[in-house]
């Protein structure tokens, strides 16, 4: 509840884990060592059966985007946090292939970063071989963060060098304790300085939400449009 007397401003976070993964956040650190960007690719196959907890969520069923909505903006979030600069257009086709998930189920699209650099984002909401991948091609190297690692939850950060020598690191899932500490710690110090000078985490910003949404609703409209450009709203 909020009291009209309460200490301090009224803080609105939007709970996106992805930003407080440990691998993303390395990631994000690494990035540079690859040099210029050359190409970008984000491979999600999800695992949304029936067998899955969130299969028969009616309101992830109900509305416009389907599951590739609500799964997908968690790997845009981590797409924006990587590459440090913001997609500007994107071209996209959709498909509805499997017709016990609502549609679309399946999306490839084409994007364009405001750098110059050029990737692609590839959603397929069940599959039978899940995979979640990042990598990142650059002149001096890779940089690729994927999903599990010998049967453990969380993510391998590999970083390939100009020699093509390899160094990986895995780090477990901890991005929802890592959030909740972020928005306990903002509550604890909005209620200290009592709204003077405090800063809240930008991560878990409406804004940085809302660029998530955009860019995957301009991938959805540009699936619906036949693959037509579209600009991604600005927030």
């Amino acid at each position: 509840s909020i009291s009209a007397d309460a200490p301090g401003q009224i803080i609105w976070s939007v709970a996106e884990n992805y930003r407080f993964e440990p691998a993303l956040i390395e990631g994000k650190k690494l990035i540079a060592d690859i040099g210029k960007m050359m190409s970008v690719q984000v491979i999600v196959e999800g695992s949304m059966n029936s067998s899955n907890p969130y299969f028969s969520s009616s309101w992830r069923r109900s509305f416009t985007g389907g599951f590739i909505l609500d799964m997908g903006v968690h790997f845009i979030a981590g797409l924006r946090m990587l590459v440090g600069c913001e997609v500007v257009s994107v071209s996209a086709m959709t498909s509805h292939v499997d017709l016990i998930l609502p549609p679309p189920d399946n999306l490839s699209s084409v994007f364009h970063l405001e750098n110059g650099c050029s990737g692609v984002f590839v959603m397929v909401v069940s599959s039978r071989s899940p995979k979640i991948l990042w990598r990142v091609v650059g002149t001096n190297g890779t940089l690729q963060i994927e999903r599990g690692f010998q049967g453990q939850h969380g993510y391998l950060v590999s970083l390939y060098d100009a020699n093509g020598q390899c160094k990986s690191s895995f780090f477990p899932f901890s991005g929802v304790t890592e959030e909740l500490k972020a928005f306990f710690n903002d509550v604890s110090e909005n209620t200290l300085k009592k709204g003077s000078q405090f800063v809240p985490e930008h991560r878990l910003s409406f804004v940085e939400g809302a660029r998530d949404v955009a860019l995957l609703e301009a991938m959805l409209e540009s699936g619906s449009r036949q693959g037509k450009q579209v600009q991604v709203k600005k927030f």
